[in-house]
């Protein structure tokens, strides 16, 4: 259990890789080698790169690898900085939590209508189902990070305690 929460997201996005990248180099050899093309490679690269995508957002929360804007958290007090992370970590949440929420019912109209691709002819509802359970990864990963984050409050205030409140 501890690779897959050390490693699920960065194992899915190195098979995504090995299999695009397969599918490209097949599809140049198939084009140029032999004069003729796979109809359906360009479409499976593709879908690889959109999963790949999305998984690399959970995975980019997850070592917090994101782009962070401290100028104006740092015009506060140090003790306050646990806050606003706690806070970034709550708003990222909402909006994943609106990924996931509204691509879900995207998912299930596409299930519904019975969409599929042109090439492969998979139901569509799966290309669809990347934002869905990359951000649903996100969301636990948030969960992770607000977890840590109140731990290392509590065990700072509690060193607080026994210090008279000494910072």
């Amino acid at each position: 259990m501890k690779f897959l929460d050390d490693h699920l997201e960065e194992a899915l996005i190195v098979i995504l890789l090995a299999v695009m990248s397969t599918l490209i180099v097949m599809q140049v050899i198939m084009r140029y080698v032999f004069s003729a093309s796979l109809s359906w490679s360009d479409e499976a690269a593709r879908y690889c790169f959109v999963w790949m995508t999305y998984l690399g957002v959970a995975y980019g929360v997850k070592h917090s690898a994101h782009v962070n804007v401290t100028a104006a958290i740092d015009l506060f007090p140090e003790r306050l900085h646990p806050w606003f992370r706690m806070l970034a970590i709550c708003l990222i949440g909402v909006f994943a939590s609106l990924v996931v929420w509204e691509g879900w019912f995207l998912v299930e109209k596409l299930l519904r209508f019975g969409q599929k691709s042109s090439s492969l002819g998979i139901p569509m509802a799966w290309v669809y189902m990347a934002p869905v359970v990359g951000f649903a990864l996100v969301l636990v990963r948030l969960g992770q990070k607000l977890r840590v984050e109140i731990i290392a409050l509590r065990t700072d205030e509690d060193t607080n305690d026994k210090n008279g409140g000494a910072s």
